[in-house]
């Protein structure tokens, strides 16, 4: 399992995610920003609204939909 850093990738969500989501559509024109993990390895990536913070990590990116495991580092 590795960890997989992209340096100042940034993006917005297409859509709104439900609080068990466990994907999420982020802008398609960013998509090309952040690795594509496979086998155990992962990213992190952090989802804001508002004032509202979420840690999450990607396990899997296709395209411009990344599959999370949420809540992640006590957020």
């Amino acid at each position: 399992m590795a960890r997989l850093y992209a340096n100042n990738a940034a993006s917005t969500l297409a859509a709104s995610i439900a609080p068990a989501a466990t994907s999420l559509t982020i802008q398609a024109s960013d998509a090309a920003e952040f690795p594509s993990p496979t086998g155990a390895d992962f990213f992190t990536i952090t989802v804001q609204e508002g004032s509202t913070m979420e840690i999450m990590h990607c396990t899997s990116r296709t395209g411009a939909t990344l599959t999370v495991t949420r809540a992640q580092e006590s957020t």
